[in-house]
């Protein structure tokens, strides 16, 4: 399996959740490959792809991240997982749009993880604790708004920051030939599982304010701004 390419130098490092920035732990540019399933759908929480690079780049300054967008097409998908392979990847990470017909990714010989849903064979595995990625309509805050202004009573918060910076981590584990903390190996496959959480209007600002996933000016202006001023969230 294809870790590292330099020889030369011999990592033992443990990547948390904090890990620090593996200073030219590798040369020539290791290949991070991020297969997303469609970018432009804001329902889908799997990845955030900034955060993510970001990730990447802050754990590994020699390392790149080659972000491929399939649109919600799965073959397209397919042809882009052997274009990743073509082009050097040295490892891929996959937001699936149908994990079943990956096969040939993961039969490839690169390390795969798989983000969101498991794709079958892929070695190491960053989703949910419920196995499924529930859908939502809009962004995050989109439905904190509505929940907000009363028009639904609750929305399920998955946490996709968290998420992507753990995947993010295994991939940089992978090519620096080291671990990451805090796995479990479910149905054979390590894993690192996170739990989603409902939110109601009382938990908005403990829950997704503290987490970084909407900012508290964004969620309390215009028509929700005096709604925010009667409860006492601004």
């Amino acid at each position: 399996m294809l870790r590292a390419r330099s020889s030369s130098v011999v990592l033992a490092v443990v990547l948390t959740a904090a890990a620090p920035l593996l200073s030219a732990c590798m040369d020539d540019e290791p290949t991070v490959a991020l297969l997303v399933a469609d970018g432009t759908d804001s329902s889908s929480r799997a990845v955030d792809v900034d955060r993510f690079t970001e990730r990447v780049e802050a754990t590994c300054d020699e390392c790149r991240v080659r972000v491929y967008d399939a649109e919600g097409d799965a073959e397209v998908q397919k042809s882009q997982a052997r274009q990743a392979e073509a082009t050097s990847a040295d490892v891929v990470v996959v937001v699936p749009v149908e994990p079943d017909d990956l096969g040939t990714l993961t039969g490839s010989g690169l390390p795969v993880v798989s983000l969101g849903e498991l794709v079958p064979g892929a070695e190491r595995h960053v989703g949910l604790e419920g196995g499924s990625l529930p859908r939502q309509e809009g962004t995050d805050l989109d439905a904190a708004r509505d929940v907000l202004l009363g028009e639904e009573e609750s929305m399920t918060y998955v946490p996709t920051r968290a998420m992507s910076e753990r995947a993010a981590d295994v991939a940089v584990a992978f090519l620096a030939d080291a671990t990451v903390a805090d796995g479990e190996v479910v149905d054979g496959v390590e894993s690192w599982l996170y739990r989603d959480q409902e939110v109601t209007v009382d938990s908005l600002t403990s829950v997704l304010v503290a987490q970084g996933a909407i900012d508290l000016d964004e969620l309390c202006s215009g028509a929700t701004e005096k709604r925010c001023a009667r409860l006492g969230l601004r």
